[in-house]
């Protein structure tokens, strides 16, 4: 039970923070409706002792007051024996987890009531009192179910239960030669050293903190800092004492649920694309083909069924060009992971410029291109020269004829990323207007001859297939540039 509440300290925070705020006197934890099984605080123990009975085979009921007011109030027989009962009032908590609920019991006040004649309090002398405070400090500290530690003033671990040491896996003569701010993230040591200084001098009494610290591994470890501070008989601070509640697997899973919901965002939105197709688009096609067949049926003049039958076919063109879309769209994110492989960027558009340049002798928009020789890209090769081909072509094809126009490409790196930005002095568009139609299927936004809507559709599916992003910033008569985000190694 003892390694089932740590776990549900880790997942829930009210929890944590009942713990702290009511059990000054320990606690009993067990499953809801399985009391038979159940886990005692040493505090508590050590607080019964006292009373110079055996501990080894106690058990406890509860049961509510009654009350004028609308709190409830309980109060918990803790039976030594069949003479001997302790009655202590307590709070009580309710935690859910899955399919089971779990109660803990948390003393907070020192009284208790005793239901026995053979009872009496055991002598101790100052001596003896130091001895078992200081042995149940001891027991509560090591056995605590979350990290508990003595920070000294300039923040080494003084001393660290087993809990901190399994957290953040140094052993606790390591430990000894660190201070807290050699394994805190950078970003979150601020805040934690301004809450000392506060709690140092004399501002607050404790704090909360949401904080990360560095496993030995090297690996992020995500905590709940409590730190209250201990002062001599002149209120001068001795020492910190923190207590750390692990909630790195929590931490994951939400990770792990947000990365599932922006799965979930994106294949949503390529299921309204298809839609799109199968509402709107295969229906035309069809309509288109019925009154064609309709006109063929009725018309009997040879020269007027040709001309109806070569609408047909561009009719059937038009489909085929549509059906291959959607066919692309959907094995675009099969195997893709499996097929990832580095490619030269900057080959890879030298190649795609050649080619353009081969196809049209006229060319007037002058490409300039800065791309570091050693920058790699993680990708299908078809995807990329599809991606860039798409980009480039379109700030050829939408550039100004009143400009001498010109096309930049650029690229940069970071940890994650490979940055290629393609900006142009082109038509432009309005963002205000068109953002949110920008890589939707079959959107123009200039009138051109060859424009379909169907490039930047394509582009965006097959950047996001490679776990990339685009952004685009532009404005009317200015021009456009786009930043694609591409993997490296």
């Amino acid at each position: 039970m003892k390694n089932k509440l740590h776990n549900l300290i880790g997942k829930h925070v009210e929890l944590f923070n009942f713990i702290q705020q009511y059990s000054i006197f320990g606690y009993i934890f067990y499953e809801a409706d399985q009391n038979q099984d159940f886990y005692t605080h040493p505090s508590l123990l050590q607080h019964l002792k006292k009373y110079n009975v055996s501990l080894a085979n106690f058990s406890f009921k509860l049961e509510t007051e009654s009350s004028t007011t609308s709190k409830k109030k309980y109060k918990v027989k803790i039976i030594i024996d069949e003479e001997t009962e302790f009655i202590k009032k307590a709070k009580k908590i309710e935690v859910v987890d899955g399919n089971s609920t779990y109660i803990l019991l948390a003393f907070h006040k020192k009284s208790i009531k005793i239901n026995s004649p053979n009872v009496s309090i055991k002598s101790f002398s100052i001596e003896e009192k130091l001895k078992i405070s200081q042995k149940a400090f001891n027991s509560n500290f090591e056995n605590a179910a979350i990290g508990m530690a003595i920070i000294s003033l300039d923040g080494t671990w003084e001393n660290v239960n087993s809990a901190i040491s399994n957290m953040l896996g140094y052993t606790k003569k390591e430990l000894s030669k660190l201070t807290f701010q050699d394994i805190t993230h950078p970003e979150d040591l601020n805040i934690d050293l301004q809450f000392l200084e506060q709690l140092i001098a004399g501002e607050i009494p404790h704090y909360h903190l949401e904080k990360r610290y560095f496993h030995k591994s090297g690996s992020l470890v995500y905590g709940i800092l409590a730190v209250s501070i201990v002062r001599d008989d002149n209120d001068a601070p001795l020492y910190f004492i923190s207590q750390i509640v692990d909630i790195t697997n929590r931490k994951n899973a939400e990770k792990e649920i947000k990365k599932l919901l922006k799965t979930s965002k994106d294949q949503n939105g390529r299921l309204r694309n298809f839609a799109h197709i199968v509402s709107h688009n295969l229906r035309s096609h069809s309509g288109n083909f019925s009154m064609l067949l309709d006109i063929l049926d009725d018309e009997t003049d040879e020269n007027q069924r040709a001309e109806i039958i070569s609408h047909l076919k561009v009719a059937a063109n038009h489909l085929g060009e549509t059906i291959l879309h959607l066919n692309e769209i959907v094995t675009m994110n099969n195997t893709i992971h499996d097929n990832l492989i580095a490619i030269n960027l900057l080959k890879e558009v030298n190649s795609i410029i050649k080619g353009i340049k081969l196809n049209d002798n006229q060319l007037s928009v002058k490409i300039n291109v800065n791309i570091p020789p050693e920058i790699k890209v993680l990708a299908i090769k078809a995807y990329l020269n599809s991606i860039l081909m798409n980009f480039i072509t379109n700030g050829i094809k939408y550039s100004d004829p009143n400009k001498e126009s010109f096309l930049n490409i650029t690229a940069s790196k970071n940890q994650e990323f490979v940055i290629i930005e393609i900006t142009d002095n082109g038509l432009g568009i309005d963002l205000e207007k068109h953002g949110d139609k920008i890589f939707g299927m079959y959107k123009t936004f200039h009138k051109h001859e060859d424009a379909k809507g169907i490039g930047l559709f394509i582009a965006k599916n097959q950047i996001d297939a490679l776990n990339g992003k685009v952004t685009v910033k532009s404005k009317v008569n200015k021009g456009t540039t786009f930043k694609i985000y591409l993997k490296h190694e």
